[in-house]
């Protein structure tokens, strides 16, 4: 910060002189988003007003434009990436792969964020016969009145692969306490009840795609949602059905998301008319 400026609580202007010095000492401009980001959440752990972030934005915003930045996007993980770690947690066996491969399935299906994927609690899985899991979104990033989402999980066909009976298998080791769903395992194989953080996710993807022979600084959590939206875009979904379930506002936005995507998906515009 600078001198003779109160770091806790800052200001909107302290925190905007903050960002143009990061920015100036050559950061990109995701690196100070993620800054702003520590800065707030520090904030918000103590308790103490979040600095106003208007002109923060503007500052930011306004880099990215000058500099021509485009965003480093990560890898999707894509539906062969997920079968092949699947049957590497498989043939290991155990507690934590049981618990990594149902958070690997169930992140890739519902197309969640890290940090709604960690915040489920038992209580927000629902199955139901013969269909699949009911997932139920308490708040979202997209959702900040908290009106909630529920995402219907169909089971899939393949065992490895399958939610269902991912999620069910994971449960067999956690136990039925009420809690977070994703939860710790200590040395030993035994679940906890601590939940897991968003960070921890982005580790295990990592972990996950170098196991089977792929560069983990290419990918992260949200390789889980590229791969989904790009899959369900190779499928043959439309935008709107992916739109209901990644909860983006705008066709923009899940283009973003969209990595090495079959350019003949859905159906022809033009079909029949040539």
């Amino acid at each position: 910060m600078s001198v003779g400026r109160r770091q806790m609580p800052a200001d909107g202007e302290t925190l905007a002189l903050y960002v143009t010095a990061r920015l100036e000492a050559g950061l990109r401009a995701a690196s100070v988003e993620r800054h702003v980001a520590a800065v707030v959440h520090r904030h918000r752990n103590a308790g103490l007003a979040v600095p106003d972030r208007v002109e923060v934005r503007a500052v930011i915003a306004g880099a990215r434009r000058q500099r021509k930045e485009q965003p480093r996007q990560k890898a999707a993980v894509t539906p062969g990436d997920v079968r092949a770690i699947c049957a590497r947690l498989l043939k290991a066996g155990g507690a934590v792969a049981a618990r990594d491969r149902a958070l690997l399935v169930l992140g890739f299906a519902t197309g969640l964020r890290r940090s709604n994927l960690v915040a489920l609690d038992l209580a927000d899985v629902r199955f139901v016969p013969r269909r699949g899991v009911a997932v139920t979104v308490r708040q979202s990033k997209t959702d900040q009145e908290g009106r909630g989402q529920v995402i219907g999980v169909f089971r899939g066909c393949r065992e490895q692969t399958c939610p269902v009976r991912a999620v069910r298998a994971w449960l067999d080791v956690r136990g039925d306490a009420a809690g977070p769903l994703f939860t710790r395992v200590r040395a030993g194989g035994l679940a906890t009840l601590e939940r897991l953080s968003g960070e921890a996710v982005n580790e295990f993807v990592r972990a996950w795609v170098c196991a089977i022979g792929l560069d983990p600084s290419r990918y992260g959590a949200h390789s889980l949602r590229a791969g989904f939206v790009t899959a369900a875009h190779n499928a043959g979904s439309g935008t709107l059905a992916i739109m209901e379930r990644t909860g983006h506002r705008s066709v923009e936005m899940v283009r973003r998301y969209l990595r090495n995507s079959d350019p003949f998906a859905g159906a022809d515009p033009l079909a029949r008319a040539l």
